[in-house]
């Protein structure tokens, strides 16, 4: 067992528009009905963002931001006064995509898988060998009730 599911998988012929990203997987997203968290305090990341809606609590980066915290294992919210961490994220990434942390073990998802995984339930990174130019996704959604997350 792993400590995401598997959405299913995502692999442009090509990859120029971050909005074009953002708009499909955000409509798989609701399609699998998932719906966007809601948290003021802690909203999409617009630091390196390409694209991003505050209203769908997503973003696409094109370029990883060069946070040395991304690399420490983490929840999302977890540093932000008043911020809502129980959440699911729905994470995608073209190239070294983001690893979990459960039970002690260290389980990552295969490039173009979209992914889906508790918050609270396991800690996240980026990995340390991630390069700099990738592309990436990552909506925040609240806990899903017809779907059961490990």
């Amino acid at each position: 067992m792993k400590p995401y599911i598997v959405l299913g998988r995502y692999e442009p012929k090509q990859l120029t528009k971050a909005w074009k990203v953002g708009k499909y997987l955000t409509r798989l997203t609701a399609k699998k009905g998932l719906v966007p968290h809601v948290d003021p305090a802690h909203g999409p990341n617009k630091l390196t963002k390409s694209w991003y809606s505050d209203e769908l609590h997503a973003e696409v980066h094109k370029v990883t931001a060069n946070i040395e915290s991304a690399e420490s294992w983490h929840y999302d919210g977890d540093t932000t006064p008043g911020s809502k961490p129980e959440c699911a994220l729905v994470l995608w990434s073209s190239d070294t995509p983001t690893e979990f942390k459960w039970h002690n073990e260290i389980y990552q998802p295969e490039p173009y898988e979209v992914v889906i995984a508790r918050n609270l339930e396991c800690l996240h990174r980026r990995p340390a060998n991630c390069p700099r130019k990738r592309w990436l996704f990552r909506q925040r959604v609240t806990v899903p009730t017809h779907m059961i997350l490990p």
